[in-house]
């Protein structure tokens, strides 16, 4: 559930009577429905424009379509490596 984007469409008046609802509940109750609650993972990671424009220049010269595919690639592939080192 997107709740910030949901309170965001909300009246003030509205929005504040949900966030107390959240604030008086009981912290049992609370976290299970934090366990239920889907997770977020960042789409995007923000890198400094000099960066992304050599990692473009990189892929295309190796031939690759597109740089996130290679950079994905790389991070699959060091997680790997750091994973299987550390067992």
């Amino acid at each position: 559930m997107k709740m910030k984007k949901q309170l965001g469409k909300l009246a003030k008046a509205e929005r504040e009577k949900i966030e107390a609802q959240y604030h008086r509940m009981n912290p049992t109750d609370f976290e299970e429905r934090m366990a239920q609650a889907k997770r977020h993972s960042p789409g995007a990671i923000r890198l400094p424009a000099a960066l992304v424009e050599a990692l473009k220049m990189l892929a295309k010269s190796g031939g690759e379509r597109e740089y996130q595919a290679m950079v994905k690639r790389w991070i699959e592939e060091r997680l790997r490596q750091e994973t299987s080192a550390s067992r």
